[in-house]
């Protein structure tokens, strides 16, 4: 007997949890063409440069240049970026960004055409991409109250922060690929089409009726910067997870942006090796995100991502103990599993846990802490590796990092979030 319409479709929601959820907005179908293929295409361009930048010096000491050249601005900028965010259209200051950002995705491709790309124009244009992003990404988290229904919110926030981090191991893992059968230039390129795509998703955005833009603060930007950080510092539980996160951050960005040197030098693999290494996480990402998009925002508590930290740090000791491709790679899928738990949850947690007129500043405020992070993380282990080799700055990492842990473990306590409904959660708001 075949089951009718709406329970067949009843089932077919509940099986899929959030994801349902999510994906019953028109507005986030719109929208999650555009996200998926512009982040994907986002981190191929990001491990394009420093393949290119790595094939140029053959020194671990200009892959870190480059990298912080690029993260640093993001990360003094970034504050300054959830400002602009909280004050003007999320959506107008996204598409300006955007605009800037394919014409220097255009110009890395030119120039790598031609022939031209030297270490400094690389380092300048990954320069530019720092300025840029520096006010895309606040704007960019804070985008879906404007189009996503608040009730589906929840969802669609815990599905979209896992397309972000889905692209930060599949888009390497792509780009691996699309370098070695096809060159740097194609993987420049990749991203101009990224931004197309995503320019014509965002076309079809419609603002759903009675949505009422967050009153612009009459605060002064230093004032609205400090209500970020304060607003982190008096949530313990928040504090505790982006503590850990900090030095995840560090961990993860050092890793990836030596990954060119390890795959050649330490597994003596070359850019094969690299797009292995990068698929590989990406297996594991993309399993971790599948499940946490099913369960939503349920799934990203404090403990959950604090376990998850832990297998992560026994998977990068792993990668960096690993003598062979083989091991290293099944190493990676279980770093790209925990680690996917570890940074979608903590910034679905973020989103889900500030009102909306705080938004643009708490991610900001998480972003320049995160890109502090990651700069301080591939500062030292490219200075350190040029002497000590990969291996033994990055375990060394790893072992503080697990004292980090040992000293947050305590820290249970839930996050109150202002999506769901009910009683008892609320939002975290600024005096």
């Amino acid at each position: 007997m075949p089951v009718p319409a709406s329970r067949s479709e009843s089932l077919w929601s509940r099986s899929l949890g959030g994801i349902a959820e999510a994906f019953a907005d028109a507005n986030f179908r719109r929208y999650s063409v555009g996200a998926i293929v512009s982040w994907l295409t986002f981190f191929i361009q990001t491990v394009a440069v420093a393949w290119v930048a790595w094939s140029l010096t053959h020194s671990t000491t200009w892959l870190a240049i480059v990298a912080l050249l690029d993260a640093v601005p993001m990360a003094l900028l970034a504050p300054l970026g959830g400002v602009v965010a909280d004050r003007y259209d999320r959506f107008r200051v996204l598409q300006i960004c955007y605009a800037f950002a394919t014409l220097q995705a255009a110009a890395l491709a030119a120039l790598a055409v031609s022939g031209d790309l030297t270490i400094h124009w690389l380092a300048a244009l990954a320069f530019l991409h720092g300025l840029i992003h520096a006010f895309s990404v606040p704007s960019q988290f804070g985008l879906l109250p404007r189009f996503v229904e608040r009730s589906r919110l929840p969802s669609a926030i815990g599905v979209a922060a896992a397309y972000t981090q889905l692209g930060l191991f599949v888009g390497p893992a792509l780009a691996g690929w699309v370098i070695l059968h096809f060159g740097p230039a194609a993987a420049f390129a990749s991203n101009v089409l990224g931004y197309g795509v995503y320019f014509a998703s965002a076309a079809r955005l419609r603002t759903p009726p009675g949505y009422r833009p967050p009153p612009p603060s009459n605060k002064s930007f230093t004032r609205d910067f400090v209500d970020g950080v304060r607003t982190i510092a008096a949530n313990r539980a928040i504090a505790g997870v982006l503590t850990l996160m900090l030095f995840g951050d560090a961990l993860s960005a050092a890793v990836r942006q030596m990954m060119p040197a390890f795959a050649d030098r330490g597994l003596h693999a070359g850019v094969a090796g690299l797009s292995t290494m990068f698929a590989s996480a990406g297996i594991g990402a993309t399993l971790s995100a599948l499940w946490l998009a099913h369960g939503g925002v349920r799934r990203s508590t404090s403990r959950v991502i604090g376990w998850a930290f832990l297998g992560y740090l026994a998977a990068t000791a792993m990668v960096m103990a690993a003598s062979s491709l083989l091991v290293a790679a099944g190493a990676m899928v279980a770093r790209g599993f925990c680690f996917e738990i570890c940074r979608t949850g903590t910034i679905a947690l973020l989103q889900t846990s500030v009102a909306d007129t705080m938004r643009g500043r708490l991610m900001s405020t998480q972003f320049f802490l995160q890109q502090g992070a990651s700069s301080l993380g591939v500062a030292v282990v490219g200075v350190v590796a040029q002497y000590w080799g990969l291996r033994a700055p990055i375990l060394c990492g790893t072992a503080l990092a697990l004292l980090v842990w040992i000293m947050t473990l305590r820290v249970r306590q839930p996050v109150a979030t202002s999506t769901h409904g009910g009683g008892e959660a609320h939002a975290i708001d600024a005096d």
